[in-house]
């Protein structure tokens, strides 16, 4: 299965980037360009059920990631493009 990228920052385009094993939690990556926090990275799709905990581990707030979250297709709304998991584009 494919993994997870959350983007939580803009990136410049030749920003010193890093990414770091979460401690602790196996699978997770947490990326930093310019040593500020850009990105999480899940291994596995299925590890979404524990993005709050991930979350809370990591320091960072879950409201801002859930959103983040997408699919590509939503039948029951006729979409053929991504859908995001943001309130009003259903």
């Amino acid at each position: 299965m494919p993994a997870i990228y959350f983007s939580l920052a803009h990136i410049q385009p030749f920003a010193d980037m890093r990414s770091e094993d979460m401690a602790g939690q196996e699978g997770v990556k947490i990326l930093y360009a310019d040593n500020q926090l850009c990105g999480l990275r899940l291994e596995s799709p299925r590890m979404v059920k524990d993005l709050d905990e991930i979350c809370a581990k990591a320091g960072i707030d879950s409201e801002k990631v859930w959103p983040r979250l997408r699919a590509d297709t939503d039948y029951l709304t006729g979409r053929r493009q991504a859908t995001w998991g943001q309130k009003g584009n259903a």
